[in-house]
């Protein structure tokens, strides 16, 4: 594709400093192992001359270490009020302090000895308004590190009623320490790069618990569920070999002219379910996990991207009596890369295929019951390269929306009495896969609605679910498969 003068010409002179200022790019952290407040909070931007920032937006010098405490989810960050241009935020305006505290000013106030900024998302045109961006080699995922901002309430399913004020005092600094598989998770890096997972602080919705895991061979939660006489438990993944990104942005005039996002290693999905009730009732919990793996990208022309790993998930239960288990799990390979790229005007999306079964999940359903029963999992998990952190994360994005269902038919038709104690029945299993992409920011609805009720106490205006484009993002299908159990009488 030819670019337009102006264009090609700011593009050559992008394109020299960055040999010079990438040369020795390699996917490294931003920051030294030791600066907690920037693996916390996020490196600091810095001015370039070959990238414009758009008129709103406002840096705050001094970066993380100006940082106090971040709240209400994410949503408010308290500075010191001495830091330099912090006397400039204003509702309106963009505040850019640091690679993860970026994002539009609903509010700013002072509190105490604070200056209280409470933030809405931003899209990447309306922080940048020039400059070109590309990773000099691959970006590895294996090297990421949870991050958790507190009092995430937004991850609740049932917004409670908003506060009369704003309040802002639980710190991040002083949250305890989560330690799962000899990890530290309080925005550090793992203690160990021995382990082939890093585990998260766990989320609840409701009764759902889910653990988020991530990254050297995949992504995926493990999840548990005890309530009104239904136990269950297990886990989801996309299983990935080796996983990494790359990426190229251009920006001319506060538009992206072109965009290129690549996650390499797709490997497949895995599954697992244990489920036991005793009453029949059916649930729907849903949670998204209010923690993201993050990989700093060492300053590309001042601007601190990193590569983000976002998820969420759901149970759906179909039981039709009581004293009922199911059991299953499999696993299905899926090679490839993921991602898409975009040039006058157009997309073109990349996605993995050849979907082999490794291990039959219609195969391995046991279970017994009287009636027919099932359950669904529906997992979410998206790949960014850009600014923000947790639920504003905003750039280029590419996801998948993975749904497995698991149907078991009544034992009584295979001989009463017997059947049941034997354990027949007839299994179903479906997969369904669909893929999403594009340039700009999404925020889970269900997120968006508790964060909504939040902001009233602002009078700021609601946030939409989602921004850029393509508008509204496009759904791909990838998967759509079910498979029976291999007997005449199931067939039907």
């Amino acid at each position: 594709m030819s670019l337009p003068t102006r264009q090609a010409r700011a593009a050559v002179a992008a394109a020299t400093v960055l040999l010079a200022l990438t040369a020795c790019l390699d996917a490294r952290p931003a920051v030294p192992a030791d600066d907690k407040n920037d693996l916390r909070y996020g490196a600091a931007p810095a001015a370039h001359p070959d990238v414009t920032l758009h008129r709103d937006v406002v840096i705050v010098s001094g970066g993380s270490s100006v940082v106090r405490s971040v709240t209400d989810g994410g949503l408010t960050w308290r500075i010191d009020p001495r830091a330099g241009n912090a006397d400039r935020l204003a509702p309106g305006k963009v505040m850019f302090l640091t690679g993860r505290g970026v994002g539009r000013v609903l509010d700013a106030r002072r509190d105490g000895r604070d200056l209280a900024v409470t933030i809405g998302p931003v899209g990447i045109t309306d922080v940048i308004q020039d400059g070109e961006f590309r990773s000099a080699q691959p970006i590895s995922l294996a090297d990421a590190s949870a991050y958790q901002f507190d009092d995430t309430f937004w991850a609740h399913p049932s917004p409670e009623a908003p506060r009369s004020e704003p309040t802002a005092t639980a710190t991040v600094n002083s949250a305890p320490a989560t330690t799962v598989n000899a990890l530290t998770l309080t925005g550090t890096r793992p203690a160990t790069a021995a382990a082939p997972l890093t585990a998260s602080a766990a989320a609840r919705a409701d009764k759902l618990e889910a653990e988020a895991l991530c990254c050297a061979d995949g992504v995926g939660a493990r999840f548990s569920y005890r309530d009104s006489g239904l136990s269950l438990s297990g886990s989801i993944a996309f299983v990935m070999k080796r996983p990494s990104a790359t990426f190229h942005l251009v920006i001319d005039g506060s538009t992206v002219t072109v965009a290129e996002l690549r996650i390499h290693g797709a490997g497949g999905v895995r599954v697992q379910v244990d489920a036991t009730t005793t009453t029949g009732q059916n649930v729907h919990p849903v949670a998204f996990v209010p923690v993201t793996f993050s990989v700093p990208i060492e300053s590309i022309l001042g601007i601190p991207f990193s590569a983000t790993v976002r998820q969420s998930i759901g149970i759906r239960t179909g039981f039709s009596a009581g004293h009922t288990t199911i059991k299953a799990s499999g696993e299905y390979s899926l090679g490839g890369t993921m991602g898409f790229g975009y040039a006058d005007g157009r997309f073109g999306p990349r996605w993995p295929g050849g979907l082999q079964v490794k291990r039959s999940l219609v195969d391995s359903v046991d279970g017994r019951s009287v009636g027919a029963n099932a359950l669904l999992i529906d997992y979410d998990v998206k790949f960014f390269v850009g600014l923000g952190a947790v639920v504003f994360s905003a750039g280029l994005y590419a996801g998948l929306t993975t749904t497995v269902g698991i149907t078991r038919g009544s034992s009584i038709g295979f001989g009463g009495l017997q059947g049941l104690a034997a354990g027949e029945g007839c299994n179903r299993a479906d997969l369904t896969i669909n893929a999403r992409y594009g340039i700009g920011y999404t925020i889970p609805a269900l997120v968006a609605k508790v964060i909504n009720f939040f902001l009233r106490v602002f009078n700021a205006k609601p946030i939409a679910a989602e921004g850029g484009i393509p508008d509204p993002p496009p759904v791909v299908n990838l998967v759509n498969k079910h498979w029976v159990t291999d007997r005449p009488v199931c067939q039907h």
